[in-house]
């Protein structure tokens, strides 16, 4: 868990960072990811393959099973670097308005969190894509866990519960819920069919949050 009191500015990593820098010996796995990430905008993950992406970044297939056993190993490791990103830009969210109360963080929290659906939807819908995912992978489960705890801190901080109280856990839930929910809906088009005038956006649904946290 992460206390408001003593969140850090955090910097989001950024899955592109290593686009520009061609292959060598020591930065295939990465390179892998960002073929694998960038492919994500063009494609789902079932039209993902490991032959394809190692073609991609100008190495055999058999050298990217030197980082990955196979393609669902490296789409978990995508999913909890997606989760990464999702967590460090909420707190950043946070931090730039810290002096205001837990209504505004929690209004915060759930602005990037939409945002961050919208400007990556490939790798958004990675994330949450595959039942079954979260119990197979300690290091996919942490990561979401650790977003997570984000919504659950604000909440808590809400409600002037404690962070571990079910009170707090089970209405973060609601929470993620409701933020997720519409994220799938703006990124599928549903939002964009309805008439403009009755049309919520995403602010006027993260005001409701702060009634019903």
């Amino acid at each position: 868990m992460y206390a408001l009191s003593t969140y850090i500015s955090h910097k989001a990593p950024t899955l592109n960072a290593h686009m520009d820098k061609p292959y060598h010996h020591g930065n295939l796995r990465t390179a892998l990811l960002e073929a694998a990430h960038a492919r994500l905008s063009e494609v789902g993950e079932a039209d993902l393959s490991l032959r394809d992406l190692a073609a991609r970044v100008g190495v055999s297939v058999n050298a990217s099973y030197r980082h990955f056993a196979n393609k669902e190993a490296l789409l978990m490791e995508l999913s909890a670097m997606g989760f990464d990103t999702l967590r460090a830009r909420m707190l950043e969210a946070i931090d730039e308005i810290r002096p205001l109360g837990p209504e505004h963080h929690l209004q915060a929290a759930g602005q990037a969190y939409t945002a961050f659906a919208r400007q990556d939807p490939g790798l958004y819908k990675l994330m949450f894509g595959r039942r079954g995912r979260f119990g197979a992978q300690a290091r996919l489960l942490e990561a979401a866990n650790a977003a997570f705890d984000v919504v659950i801190n604000c909440v808590a901080a809400l409600r002037g519960a404690s962070p571990d109280s079910a009170e707090a856990v089970k209405a973060a839930a609601g929470v993620w819920s409701m933020v997720h929910g519409y994220a799938m809906l703006d990124i599928g088009g549903y939002l964009a069919g309805m008439a403009e005038q009755k049309r919520p956006s995403a602010a006027e649904v993260l005001r409701l949050l702060a009634v019903d946290a």
